[in-house]
């Protein structure tokens, strides 16, 4: 069995996903969460080299997906990737389409807009999925993993209180609970939130989450609407990737306001590193002239329908 690899740069949290180049099939996936955002890149690269040691993976096997700046992706195709000498990278925009397209959702949709909901902002990008050719791109920092953690924070602090002895430390590990909290409620009602609340631990509702990003949520949905709108290439579809595509009441707004089917992947988070393994996997079968069918079919998932970086989005 011929192992690749896939690792995805986030600034809270560095993604792998290993695959059988021989059928596509997930051997492993494994994630580094909670580092500081200066060391992101350093955290990726020792998930890289960990995951690459246990699962026995050769370095011209491993594809790194990394951030990019949107006013660069209109120069070359999404999917251009160059090598890096350990390994090659690609723009995490490339990843995230070869993952789509592997699934089906994006079979005959000629123009599609990848709205990247991430931990430090959203990125949208109008694309071709079949040739890779970025229209436009545009970022927004108006929403964002941590656009909402702040709101949230200010409210259970506003709500609650908070013990007089309150340290920098004890803030940031608020922070991270609340983190937590809002993956919890992607399918919870309630979650508990630990933190210096002069009551213990309080619980947050998803209505009353909801509520408080309410505001950032009808935001950015005015933003993507504008971006689609502006677009140079009428745009056909919309898939939401990143960790923040799992707001319910953001999959609402979209779903409603936009006129346009809104595509969901069960884990969007995720797909960058699964994306960055399928190119890895597709390298090799270029290298030993067995071409897959099309770009390589996976099975789709449950669906509701260096290297520097200079930005971040994911």
């Amino acid at each position: 069995m011929r192992t690749v690899l896939g690792v995805s740069v986030g600034t809270a949290t560095a993604r792998a996903t290993a695959l059988d180049a021989a059928d596509d099939s997930v051997c492993s996936a494994s994630v580094a969460r909670s580092f500081e955002p200066a060391d992101h890149v350093g955290a990726a690269l020792e998930l890289l080299e960990s995951m690459a040691q246990v699962q026995n993976v050769d370095r011209a096997d491993i594809v790194l997906a990394v951030p990019d700046d949107p006013a660069s992706r209109t120069s070359a195709s999404a999917y251009s990737t160059h090598d890096a000498g350990r390994f090659m990278v690609v723009s995490e925009l490339g990843a995230q389409l070869r993952f789509l397209r592997g699934t089906g959702q994006l079979d005959g949709i000629r123009t599609v807009a990848i709205c990247d909901l991430g931990a430090s902002g959203t990125t949208v990008s109008v694309v071709d999925p079949a040739s890779g050719q970025v229209f436009c791109s545009r970022r927004t920092a108006i929403f964002g993993g941590a656009v909402c953690d702040d709101a949230v924070r200010r409210y259970l602090l506003g709500t609650y209180g908070a013990d007089e002895l309150v340290s920098s430390t004890t803030l940031d590990s608020l922070q991270t609970a609340i983190r937590y909290g809002r993956e919890q409620l992607s399918s919870l009602r309630v979650a508990e939130v630990p933190g210096p609340f002069v009551g213990g631990p309080v619980r947050l509702w998803r209505s009353s989450f909801d509520e408080i990003v309410d505001h950032a949520v009808r935001a950015v949905e005015d933003w993507t609407a504008s971006v689609i709108v502006d677009a140079p290439s009428s745009v056909n579809a919309l898939a939401i990737v990143g960790g923040c595509a799992h707001i319910p009441s953001l999959r609402r707004v979209f779903r409603r306001d936009l006129k346009l089917p809104v595509l969901v992947p069960s884990l969007p988070e995720s797909l960058t590193a699964h994306g960055a393994a399928l190119l890895a996997a597709d390298a090799v079968r270029s290298r030993l002239h067995r071409p897959l069918a099309a770009v390589g079919r996976i099975a789709a998932p449950a669906s509701d329908f260096d290297f520097v970086p200079r930005h971040r989005s994911a």
